[in-house]
């Protein structure tokens, strides 16, 4: 598990915290949007809670103004309607209705019973309009305040000829409550600041006369679209939320339109109310930016983010802890092992010097004719010997002749005559890593020549012969014979020279981990047959 999963634990380790903290991400995204969503929908009911209210502000007015004729008989002069305004609280009372006032209903032939009314209240002649109707009532403003330039515009207007105000105020004395128009332009839209309003009627039933009108009139209040729904939306802490206000019974007739113009990013609701007899389809949208909704998911991301950076930098420095403890672990181990190696190496050396030693004696003693000559050739011996050993101590110069390495070898036990006849080859320059290699198997072959094979005391021979490849590889020939020996029993049989000993194995790691060579070995009848591969460094032979 360890092994497959390992490299890659910063990367697991990385996308858990990262899928945790998407996880995290998503639920405060959606508590947020949760919020949100039920903050808007309350402040859309408060919008619409605020429009109504006002609404019915407005319809207390008028059922007071209504009290006020039914008290009066009818009669209510302007300073009295004024006073009765004024009990009102002011512009705040009146905000977003362009005004109180009170239609006649009479005859469409007493045109001037409305005319004269209108002369007593304001002391100026007007001219009820449209001049003529085709319907049997009558029901021109006669009172209307406050006053001002709209309103004077509106004095002896005949609502009764407009079919959108004739149908409401039937509806109104129908119901003999009060009734609200659709959409329509006021008369008091006299400048370019137009906007698009509705009335609202409560019929004034007065003293039935007979053959007269269905009722004495009725109090109304005009109102401008715009500045209903601004009023009634400044009516309070401000709402992060815009309105577009319809009829539905007036298609394409839009009330107000506060909406942003273009598309936003917010959330989106309709709301359908009854009122007065009209159904108003309100239109809400979100005007509040949504980054700053989201500030706390974005945060949570990125706080996620860094959690599994985090997560996946601690993994992986804890990986790479404990990578360089097992390296460290492992170089360790290595050095223990190079120090065995080294004493196994002392010990084998100090055995192979003894038995060297030994052969350099014998082959001494053998051609010496007396004490004399046996001490001078034992004792060139030696120093060629120590000569070997400073190439393998790696002290000798960077560079060596190959020929030059065996010849020091083979003169430890072999005059130097025998060892020119004994090697031949063209000249070879090793560098020191070479040099050294090779010389240590030059001194393993030669000592386990002198133990065991050629140069021992039951061989016949040694010869030893290379040359250079055309792509630039050593090629050497070891070749040792022995003298016929009389067969012994298996038990007695010493091993094949070399075989598997701390020698062999120390040629081979040398050859191929120093000289990136091979060797071959053959036994037969005749002797042994070593064959050396490696390559040589072409600038080293030019």
């Amino acid at each position: 598990m360890r092994t497959r999963l390992g490299p890659y634990l910063p990367q697991i380790a990385f996308s858990l915290a990262l899928i945790l903290g998407a996880g995290m991400t998503f639920a405060v995204h959606r508590s947020a949007e949760q919020r949100a969503v039920a903050q808007f929908q309350r402040e859309a009911d408060l919008a619409v809670d605020r429009v109504f209210a006002r609404l019915r502000q407005h319809l207390v007015m008028l059922r007071a103004a209504q009290g006020l004729f039914a008290a009066s008989g009818g009669a209510v002069s302007r300073e009295e309607f004024r006073r009765f305004l004024a009990a009102f609280d002011g512009q705040e009372e009146l905000g977003g209705v362009q005004g109180i006032g009170f239609a006649r209903m009479i005859p469409a032939r007493q045109s001037t019973q409305a005319e004269t009314e209108i002369r007593l209240h304001y002391g100026q002649d007007v001219t009820l309009r449209p001049t003529t109707t085709d319907q049997p009532w009558r029901t021109p403003i006669v009172l209307l305040e406050p006053q001002d330039s709209r309103n004077r515009a509106a004095l002896g207007f005949d609502m009764f000829s407009d079919p959108s105000r004739r149908r409401t105020m039937e509806q109104a004395m129908s119901s003999g409550s009060a009734r609200m128009t659709g959409p329509v332009k006021l008369v008091q839209e006299i400048t370019a600041n137009k906007q698009t309003g509705f009335l609202i009627y409560l019929p004034y039933s007065g003293t039935p006369v007979a053959g007269g009108p269905p009722v004495a009139g009725f109090v109304y209040a005009p109102f401008r679209g715009g500045d209903l729904f601004h009023a009634a939306l400044a009516a309070g802490p401000e709402l992060s939320i815009a309105l577009r206000v319809t009829d539905a019974g007036a298609v394409g007739e839009v009330l107000f339109d506060g909406l942003p113009p273009g598309e936003t990013d917010g959330h989106r609701l309709t709301r359908v109310a009854e009122v007065l007899g009209r159904q108003w389809v309100f239109h809400v949208q979100e005007t509040g930016s949504s980054a700053l909704r989201h500030f706390g998911t974005a945060l949570m991301a990125a706080a996620s983010i860094l959690l599994a950076t985090a997560t996946g930098f601690a993994m992986t420095a804890r990986q790479q802890e404990a990578a360089r403890a097992r390296d460290l672990a492992a170089a360790a181990a290595r050095e223990a092992d190079y120090r065995g190696l080294l004493i196994d190496e002392m010990k084998h050396r100090i055995k192979n010097h003894i038995a060297r030693i030994q052969s350099i004696a014998r082959q001494s003693a053998r051609s010496a004719a007396d004490l004399r000559s046996f001490s001078e050739s034992f004792d060139a011996r030696l120093q060629a010997m120590a000569g070997a050993q400073e190439v393998l101590a790696g002290t000798a110069v960077p560079q060596a002749d190959l020929a030059s390495i065996l010849r020091r070898e083979l003169q430890q036990c072999l005059d130097t005559a025998e060892v020119d006849h004994l090697i031949d080859g063209p000249p070879v320059r090793l560098d020191e890593r070479q040099s050294h290699a090779f010389a240590l198997i030059a001194h393993e072959l030669v000592t386990n020549a002198m133990k065991y094979g050629g140069l021992s005391a039951h061989g016949s021979g040694l010869a030893v012969r290379w040359q250079v490849t055309a792509d630039h590889q050593l090629a050497l020939d070891w070749i040792e014979t022995a003298r016929p020996q009389p067969p012994k029993p298996a038990a007695s049989k010493p091993a094949a020279p070399g075989r598997g000993g701390f020698g062999s194995r120390l040629i081979e790691a040398s050859l191929q981990g120093e000289l990136a060579g091979h060797l071959t070995r053959d036994f037969t009848p005749e002797g042994l047959h070593i064959r050396l591969h490696f390559p040589l460094k072409p600038a080293l032979q030019a």
